[in-house]
């Protein structure tokens, strides 16, 4: 019985720290979906897709009062549970002076589970620096 307490606090307390703390949403207005809301940003995403076994990186920002948008994508595999791990030569960066910003990238992959990780750094024009990480859904190649 104590086994079973001791294994019950332990998975309890492991709950608290997984689940991430509350933050400031807004409605996207483009899709509907509830997104972070941001001092710079007004929309940032983050989408894998998965062709035969091409992953196709696709990254997304855009910030009314930014002047330059700095991006780096990188796409990770699945290891264990919640431990993942940056996939071989599949990482990428681009900076643009620009509000509105896309990146693409694609690579070769072998089965497994993958996401595609993106940093996104926004610039406004008073100079100041709003760091956004976005995830994408999960694929999985069979």
């Amino acid at each position: 019985m104590k086994l079973k307490t001791i294994l019950c606090t332990f998975l309890s307390a492991l709950v608290l720290f997984i689940v991430p703390s509350s933050q400031a949403v807004a409605v996207n207005a483009f899709d509907n979906q509830v997104s972070p809301m941001y001092a710079i940003a007004f929309d940032a995403r983050s989408n894998l897709t998965i062709d035969g076994t091409r992953a196709n990186c696709q990254s997304y920002a855009r910030g009314e009062d930014a002047v330059k948008i700095t991006a780096k994508q990188t796409l990770q595999k699945n290891v264990f549970l919640f431990y993942w791990s940056d996939y071989d030569n599949a990482s990428w960066t681009k900076t643009i002076q620009s509000n509105i910003f896309t990146m693409y990238n694609t690579k070769t992959i072998t089965s497994g589970t993958y996401r595609l990780k993106t940093v996104f750094t926004l610039t406004d024009k008073s100079g100041e620096t709003e760091t956004i990480t976005v995830y994408s859904q999960v694929q999985t190649l069979e």
